[in-house]
């Protein structure tokens, strides 16, 4: 099968300036939201964007269609990178490159990786703990005192991964697919309510949003546990911070709305991420 994000320049300068392209719109990005990326941490950027170009080419998925492309791995790597965290959930495997891109950019974390289905997974990381179960059925909280970071590209409402996070103690959630209702339509399951949709004012209780995706009729209405979730939700977020789409710079396919978001403090009474 063809690997679709097998292109690059070869031109050593030339990548240069791509490079510092990267760096120069993450940076600006993660300095405006100072919170989960402390600010003297944000001169490694350089460094960590050239890691991961020269990283790229040895990853053992090489056509992931359907899951992280070029772009959002890069994202992926650097955040992780930067954060830091000693513990790291990630819902929703796919084929098994992200865990790869977060086992690179953090060593040392331990990996917890969830997906209802485990049969596609194309390169499994030796040392992650995978389940296949959703995530919510496995008694996993965060690490009291140390960092942790869950990551959900799962197509459950983000709503729903919002509370289910902050109730286990992460503070720090990357969140994919993250479109404004007007936008549903650019991916197959939108993980509705998504986080754009839970604090736009616009959408009220009963509110319907209706869209097309490659002929098919779609719809959700927001009612009920939906909009139960969402209230919850909005609620618990302190920060969010939608990252940048560097697709104008790489020019691979553009990102899918990765969103970093900070929870409230919370209270936890467990104090251990290892195994349950």
């Amino acid at each position: 099968m063809p690997d679709p994000d097998d292109n690059h320049m070869l031109t050593p300068a030339l990548t240069g300036r791509v490079r510092a392209g990267v760096t120069a719109a993450l940076h600006g990005a993660l300095a405006a939201q100072p919170g989960p990326v402390p600010p003297a941490r944000l001169a490694a950027l350089p460094e960590l964007v050239a890691a991961f170009f020269r990283l790229w080419p040895d990853r053992p998925v090489r056509n992931n269609t359907g899951g992280s492309g070029f772009n959002d791995s890069l994202t992926l790597y650097v955040l992780a990178r930067l954060i830091d965290p000693a513990l790291i959930v990630e819902s929703g495997v796919h084929r098994g490159h992200a865990t790869w891109v977060l086992r690179r950019a953090c060593p040392q974390a331990e990996v917890h990786a969830f997906d209802p289905d485990l049969s596609g997974l194309v390169h499994r990381d030796p040392a992650a703990h995978y389940r296949a179960r959703d995530w919510a059925e496995v008694p996993l909280t965060a690490p009291a005192g140390r960092p942790a970071l869950a990551v959900f590209d799962d197509h459950v409402s983000h709503a729903r991964r919002i509370r289910e996070a902050h109730a286990r103690g992460f503070r720090l959630l990357l969140l994919d697919d993250n479109f404004p209702a007007e936008h549903l339509y650019a991916t197959g399951v939108p993980p509705v309510p998504t986080l754009a949709m839970v604090l736009d004012p616009a959408l009220v209780r009963g509110c319907e949003v209706a869209w097309r995706r490659r002929g098919r009729p779609r719809r959700y209405v927001h009612e009920g546990a939906a909009a139960d979730d969402a209230d919850a939700a909005r609620a618990l977020v302190a920060a969010h911070l939608r990252l940048p789409d560097l697709a104008p710079v790489t020019r691979h396919a553009p990102q899918s709305n990765l969103t970093l978001v900070t929870t409230r403090l919370v209270a936890t009474t467990a104090g251990v991420g290892g195994r349950p």
